[in-house]
């Protein structure tokens, strides 16, 4: 389909088998399109090698009848059968026997001191280990054979499989040092150097450095193994879905180096979002704008009621900017996590409350329900969030194909470069490193021209920049590295005459002095972010307006068409946590997903 795609998440082994198909109808009616499930291993094992996928021992055991009620609801299903799933499922969904906690022979994964990652006091097995891996194999084979390949579209409603998570063990957005040097010897023959008697904390800078880079070699490589085990992956979208990235230097460093090499899994690169309230925080607002940029992320999973951290999350206006972001950064999708609060559940999903209190959480905030405020209740019923759901629906129908067409605007390119994310990604002191970093103050730089200056920033990599010859006057701001030559897709801009902009400190009134002005800038308006969607022939067809600040503002633009010649000042009222979607028409244009403050936009030719 041209418009956006709207992903619903329906954890059927937290549900009564009963209320499958009213939750499944229901969902449909809101307005999604694809059910997303994960499939936990732990919960379908019976016993090494053996597997219940048709509810024999189990009604909620079903994935089999479940995906035949998700064709009979007329949608279609995204199936996430890990290995490692997350989703607040004991060990992440694996069963505990694999953990090397149970299993000493099982390599666990290790991070750069030597310590085990873990999941609920339960080390995590490595993919380094073949035993595990076999296990794996096994488990995802199982999968394919029983649930995946007789339900492929249109024999049934499966279109897309998601292979790990977040990486492996959600652990993508990590720093480099943390994972896995249980592989250590893979690195070695990979790299070519020695790190025999090393210990990985004592490594020189080259060692680091390549490490660095090894990282997305080893997700490659670790999306590999998991995919062979999944042959339906040839009738049927694969898609890994990428954790957004803090704004820290060494987190933003080993993301950027760990997702590097996505293009060459073959797989569809989509992301979650978990990074913070982007309607409350800047922090969080400007981490999504980076990630999503930097990678051309589409949303796979956002919160829609999760309240543990934030109670505003069980709120319709929350639930929307989120939405409404993914859009306005590009997103071809949104993901409605959950679709629906539910309420069944037994001791084998149930997180250790033991191990929950050792990490300072409250097992309550665990308990029934799933996900509190999302937009439906399992067995009928709705919460607040299905407003916002409901918005999201009417503006994926009405406006779609307007949205589908346009594309990112931007007015200023900040380019962020492989040299530059591993000169950061490990630092001597690791954690304790106290150097100030490039790229967090590139990317606070970027969300202050967008707020403070009306600028559309775009973030570009290697992989994503333009030729270096192409719109010459949009200029791209290049943060140097220290003593390092120019990058050679600078060194070609500028030889082709293309403007660039260079700093070394991310000074913004110094930045903006070198920048041309804004090409929809206002004269009078508050700091908002305003997003600019524009068709084939450069004309605005969308804007989308948001506010991440505690504060109200009357954000305005001056949307000018292709000529430049003649402007129409947009003006939007935003409300702490607000945002809006205006789309073009005859007449100027008007909003199409706005919450709690209507008949506020004012626009003027």
């Amino acid at each position: 389909m041209t418009r956006a795609t709207v992903y619903g998440e329906y954890p059927y082994y937290r549900a009564d088998r009963a209320h499958w198909a009213g939750d499944l109808r229901a969902m449909a009616d809101a307005g999604v399109d694809v059910v997303s499930c994960y499939v936990p291993w732990r919960w379908h094992e019976l016993a090494p090698g053996e597997y219940d996928f048709t509810g024999r021992t189990h009604a909620q055991r079903d994935v089999t009848g479940f995906l035949r009620l998700v064709a009979d609801a007329g949608l279609r299903a995204l199936v996430k059968p890990g290995p490692f799933v997350h989703a607040e499922v004991q060990l992440g969904g694996l069963p505990d026997r694999v953990s090397p906690s149970h299993r000493p022979d099982y390599p666990a994964v290790l991070d750069a001191g030597g310590e085990p990652a873990t999941s609920q006091g339960l080390s995590l097995p490595s993919l380094s280990g073949a035993a595990f891996r076999a296990e794996v194999r096994d488990w995802l084979s199982a999968v394919d054979r029983e649930v995946l390949s007789p339900a492929v579209y249109p024999n049934g409603p499966v279109v897309a499989v998601q292979v790990g998570n977040e990486g492996v063990y959600s652990d993508a957005n990590q720093p480099v040092w943390r994972h896995d040097f249980s592989a250590v010897d893979a690195f070695a023959d990979w790299s070519g150097m020695d790190t025999r008697d090393v210990p990985p904390l004592a490594w020189p800078a080259e060692l680091r450095s390549a490490w660095a880079r090894w990282s997305g070699e080893a997700l490659r490589a670790a999306y590999g193994e998991l995919s062979a085990g999944l042959p339906v992956l040839a009738k049927v979208e694969g898609l890994v879905n990428v954790p957004l990235p803090t704004t820290r230097g060494q987190d933003v460093a080993g993301w950027l180096l760990r997702t590097a090499r996505l293009a060459g899994t073959g797989l569809t690169a989509g992301y979650t979002s978990w990074v913070g309230n982007c309607a409350r925080s800047e922090p969080a607002f400007a981490a999504n704008w980076f990630g999503v940029r930097a990678r051309r992320l589409s949303n796979v999973e956002s919160n829609w009621g999760f309240t543990w951290t934030d109670p505003t999350h069980a709120e319709p206006p929350t639930a929307l900017f989120h939405a409404l972001l993914s859009l306005g950064l590009g997103s071809t999708s949104c993901g409605v996590y959950t679709a629906v609060a539910t309420d069944h559940w037994g001791p084998e999903i149930d997180l250790d409350a033991a191990a929950l209190r050792r990490e300072g959480l409250d097992p309550a905030d665990y308990g029934p329900p799933y996900c509190p405020g999302a937009p439906l209740r399992e067995g009928g019923g709705a919460n607040p969030n299905l407003e916002a759901l409901h918005q999201l629906r009417a503006l994926v129908r009405e406006h779609g194909d307007t949205l589908g067409r346009a594309r990112y605007a931007p007015d200023v390119l900040l380019l962020v470069t492989e040299e530059l994310a591993e000169a950061e990604a490990w630092p001597d002191g690791g954690a304790s490193s106290t150097l100030s970093s490039a790229l967090e103050s590139a990317i606070g730089l970027g969300a202050a021209l967008m707020a403070d200056h009306q600028y559309v920033v775009d973030v570009i990599t290697e992989a994503t920049a333009p030729d270096p010859a192409s719109e010459p006057g949009v200029p791209w701001l290049v943060p140097v590295v220290a003593g390092a030559e120019p990058h050679p897709l600078v060194a070609a801009r500028q030889r082709a005459g293309g403007a660039v902009v260079r700093f070394t400190v991310a000074d913004v009134d110094m930045v903006v002095r070198a920048l041309p002005r804004a090409r929809f800038a206002h004269p009078v308006s508050d700091p908002g972010t305003v997003l600019v969607h524009a068709d084939e022939s450069g004309r605005p067809v969308a804007l989308f307006a948001f506010n991440p600040t505690d504060r109200p503002v009357v954000v305005r633009r001056t949307v000018k068409d292709t000529e430049g010649t003649e402007g129409t000042t947009v003006t939007v009222p935003l409300p702490p946590g607000g945002s809006a979607c205006l789309v073009a028409t005859p007449h100027g244009f008007s909003p199409a997903a706005q919450l709690h403050f209507e008949n506020s936009l004012e626009v003027r030719g």
